[in-house]
């Protein structure tokens, strides 16, 4: 019972760690987005961090959350989130290198790992209680309309009982992690030629907010404790050094906060402060009347830039959205097909287009030609739920049954839909032999899901 016990609160302390950023849990996975150009760039900053902090580039993932707060944090040794927030509102590439460096250094250090570690050797009953209590809010937050509604109410209730000893010891324990973590960015940094300054720029935003109401506050701070011992500490290291931008890393910064910003921010707004004529401003414009939707402007912007960058990949690709969200189906295979030529290995632009392919007419060709990308992105991407759906729809059409269920029992397997993933392995079973590989995977995947 002790150990069950023990283990309870194990669990529910891991949950507290990551609260102020998995509030909204049970929505992350769709407040998730995917760019390949963004991602692109954030990769082309990252890697150069992960190489010298040892850590594998293929191991770590960069997951983009679409939320206005400044927050970046790491779950585990393969998960960064950066909010687009984040993203936005570091004001340059040096912004964003200096938080993903910090976070790298978490994920060197072991943080995760060690924290379980420090969790043992916290064991007070009111320290328990507390913990419990933040526990019932983060589920109730989920399952009870009641709790949920006084939900606030609960978690400065709870989180505004006097520290105890425990509690001291875990907060003392959190900030020396983020001394650890500044520490091992400042070196990567200057391993990399970049200014430790970077770590600062974040940090000189929030600060001050850390005597503001919790629900005031950025979710960076929060996770991230901020003292002015920091602040003083990172300009310490960064004595002798000016942050330096290339061209092509404003350039970079410039185009992937435009292009969030055309998204994620209402059209309106985006056309009333976007009327100049530099490459982001159009970009963003180009993106708004996609979206408000006036058809004929966004295709009038978006050549206006592909006439004055012919081999941009990305502006192919917007056009290519366009025309396809407009059912203009094969002027939106070419535009796919050119941003494919200048960026021949982005396995979202496979996808989108595999995905035109599939919307043509019933054409042997066109559909062997969308299955040999989604095989290719499934390569890559062996997670991508929507290369696996889109391939069991390419195989059903080419009369490939058992591939077809086979593709769907992997779909839903990723989905968690373990009923459907069950059916269509059985199905798959059924009908191929039993030494084929589809048979074999297909009870592969009934022995993981039973």
């Amino acid at each position: 019972m002790t150990n069950f016990k023990n283990t309870l609160i194990l669990n529910i302390f891991l949950a507290i760690i990551f609260f102020f950023s998995f509030l909204k849990v049970n929505k992350l996975k769709s407040d998730l987005i995917r760019d390949t150009e963004i991602e692109n760039a954030l990769y082309e900053w990252a890697n150069p961090i992960f190489q010298v902090a040892k850590v594998s580039e293929n191991s770590i993932k960069i997951n983009i959350i679409a939320n206005e707060q400044i927050n970046a944090f790491v779950t585990d040794g393969k998960n960064m989130f950066l909010n687009t927030g984040l993203i936005i509102k570091a004001g340059s590439a040096s912004g964003l290198i200096g938080v993903i460096a910090h976070e790298t250094g978490h994920i060197a250090a072991g943080h995760i790992l060690r924290m379980k570690e420090k969790i043992r050797d916290i064991q007070d009953n009111t320290f328990y209680t507390n913990l419990i209590g933040v526990g019932l809010y983060i589920l109730g937050s989920r399952n009870s309309k009641q709790i949920r509604d006084k939900r606030g109410e609960f978690a400065k209730t709870i989180l505004s009982v006097g520290p105890d000893v425990a509690r001291r010891s875990f907060f003392s324990y959190s900030r020396s992690n983020e001394y650890v973590a500044d520490s091992l960015g400042i070196k990567y940094l200057k391993a990399i030629n970049r200014s430790p300054a970077s770590l600062g720029i974040i940090l000189k935003q929030l600060y001050g907010q850390e005597l503001l109401l919790l629900e005031k506050q950025d979710p960076f701070l929060r996770t991230h404790p901020l003292t002015k011992d920091r602040m003083t500490f990172i300009e310490r290291n960064s004595k002798g050094t000016n942050i330096i931008e290339s061209r092509k890393d404003k350039e970079k910064y410039l185009r992937i906060r435009a292009k969030l910003k055309g998204y994620l921010e209402a059209p309106g707004k985006s056309l009333l402060n976007n009327k100049g004529n530099s490459v982001p401003e159009r970009y963003t414009r180009a993106i708004a009347y996609y979206k408000t939707p006036i058809f004929s402007k966004a295709i009038k912007e978006i050549n206006s830039l592909i006439k004055d960058y012919p081999k941009d990949p990305y502006f192919y690709e917007l056009k290519g959205q366009i025309y396809s969200e407009n059912g203009q189906i094969d002027l939106a295979i070419k535009a796919y097909k050119n941003s494919l030529k200048f960026s021949p290995e982005s396995p979202l632009i496979m996808l989108a287009l595999a995905n035109v392919l599939l919307e043509k007419q019933y054409a042997v060709k066109t559909i062997k030609e969308a299955k040999t990308l989604l095989d290719r992105i499934i390569k890559t991407e062996t997670e991508n739920i929507l290369a696996w759906r889109l391939k069991g729809i390419a195989h059903s059409r080419l009369g490939e049954f058992v591939l077809a269920d086979l593709a769907a029992a992997e779909e839903n397997f990723r989905r968690k839909d373990f009923n459907r993933a069950i059916f269509f392995s059985e199905r798959v079973i059924k009908k191929a032999a039993q030494t084929s590989p589809e048979s074999i995977r297909a009870k592969d995947i009934l022995e993981i899901v039973k």
